[in-house]
């Protein structure tokens, strides 16, 4: 079974497909400044993340770290990830004013000449470093530029349009406020620049 997933190439199918199962707000939506809730992603014929895991994530954050990889390579792409180095792409806690939490996704982003490979898979499951890596190694995907870049505007654009539908937020504090702010700014940026490509 591990030789089958390496190295996976796009036959019509989807190799790479991330949506939101539920989304929702912690304590009082006009306080919370991150989305929460379940998703589903899978990499060629393995799920990576799904409904019934007990497995909760940081939507909101992990759309602005996902929408940076249509532009830059993380740096884990060609090196063993180092979570207390590097900045997941699936995060859990959601606070992008607080990053750090162990519980989180990565995978590498390798852009090459029209294409996307997807590699070294490895996701967190407990807030040690040590026990509960479950580590895909060998789940390589290699698909179009396009058919990734349509995978993360979709996503991005449904988690923007909860915000949108939500109460306004009430931020007190004027560094949270300007950090939330700040966060939006990129986000709509780099969703504007990956829509009209």
């Amino acid at each position: 079974m591990r030789e089958s997933l390496n190295f996976l190439e796009s036959e019509g199918g989807k190799m790479f497909k991330i949506n939101i199962i539920n989304q929702y707000w912690l304590g009082e939506e006009v306080h919370d400044l991150c989305s929460h809730g379940e998703l589903y992603i899978k990499v060629g014929d393995v799920v990576i993340t799904n409904s019934g895991r007990d497995e909760e994530w940081g939507i909101s954050t992990s759309a602005l770290t996902l929408l940076r990889t249509l532009y830059e390579e993380p740096a884990f792409t060609y090196q063993e990830i180092d979570p207390e180095r590097d900045e997941p792409l699936i995060t859990h806690c959601g606070n992008a004013l607080s990053p750090g939490c162990p519980i989180s996704i990565y995978w590498g982003v390798q852009h090459m000449e029209g294409e996307i490979t997807l590699s070294n898979f490895v996701k967190f499951t407990t807030t040690s470093y040590k026990e509960g890596v479950i580590d895909y190694k060998d789940l390589t995907v290699k698909i179009s530029e396009k058919e990734y870049r349509e995978e993360i505007v979709a996503f991005s654009l449904e988690v923007k349009a909860f915000f949108e539908q939500s109460q306004k937020k009430r931020i007190e504090d004027d560094d949270e406020r300007e950090s939330y702010e700040a966060f939006w700014e990129e986000y709509n940026t780099l969703l504007e620049k990956a829509h009209s490509a």
